[in-house]
């Protein structure tokens, strides 16, 4: 009986630690949960857009709408902040002074930075604002009648005037994509800088000047616009 005894003991002593070695072994890892996307956005990639616009002038020193057209080229890094250029061509200013012989152009070139919040797991939609400094110029075919003459006599015919000013613009809007192809919708505002010096050596040069100094207006436009 006690032999018997000594027997289970040794077989027990040997056998469970071997039992419970294989069970560690066979048994699976615990499962580790899967992590899924984010369904807000994605990891955007740097990428540049360019796009065409057109649009209208309004509101500040101009007195009705007027076509606006232009183009922007600008590098956004992971879609977030970069920069931009944008150059905006107005053939058709609508300025209300009665020495104007025709309504002027009113051109903007403009360096900005810019910030977008890129939205779907591609940045399908990325709202953005952006803004900076650059040149706003303005292009007059003014009555000699209103200018200045000296000699009593009142001429005739017109003269040209072609003036730039430092100025400056903010804005943002709205870009969308599918793929590389999308839209880009902007509403901006303009405001050259202000003067009291006119340097331009001609009667004309410096009616533009004073027409330039402090010229503020708005822009709203919609384009086309690619990203790659």
């Amino acid at each position: 009986m006690r032999m018997s005894a000594y027997v289970i003991t040794a077989v027990l002593a040997t056998g469970l630690p071997a039992a419970a070695q294989a069970q560690s072994s066979t048994q699976p890892p615990a499962a580790v949960p899967a992590t899924s996307p984010s369904e807000g956005y994605g990891t955007i990639q740097s990428h540049w857009i360019v796009s065409g616009f057109v649009g209208s002038n309004f509101g500040g020193d101009s007195t009705n709408a007027s076509v606006n057209f232009g183009g922007q080229l600008a590098y956004l890094w992971k879609g977030v902040i970069g920069a931009e250029g944008i150059a905006d061509f107005a053939p058709s200013f609508k300025l209300d002074n009665p020495a104007l012989n025709q309504n002027p152009h009113a051109n903007g070139y403009m360096g900005n930075a810019i910030a977008a919040l890129p939205l779907g797991n591609e940045g399908q939609f990325q709202p953005y604002v952006s803004g900076g400094v650059g040149v706003i110029q303005l292009k007059t075919d003014v009555l000699n009648a209103f200018l200045p003459h000296p000699s009593g006599t009142v001429p005739t015919g017109t003269s040209g005037g072609d003036e730039s000013a430092f100025g400056s613009n903010i804005g943002g809007g709205l870009m969308g994509f599918v793929g590389m192809i999308g839209f880009r919708a902007d509403v901006r505002y303009y405001k050259a800088n202000s003067t009291s010096t006119l340097s331009s050596a001609s009667p004309a040069g410096q009616f533009t000047e004073a027409l330039l100094s402090g010229m503020n207006y708005w822009r709203a436009n919609i384009g086309v616009a690619l990203r790659w």
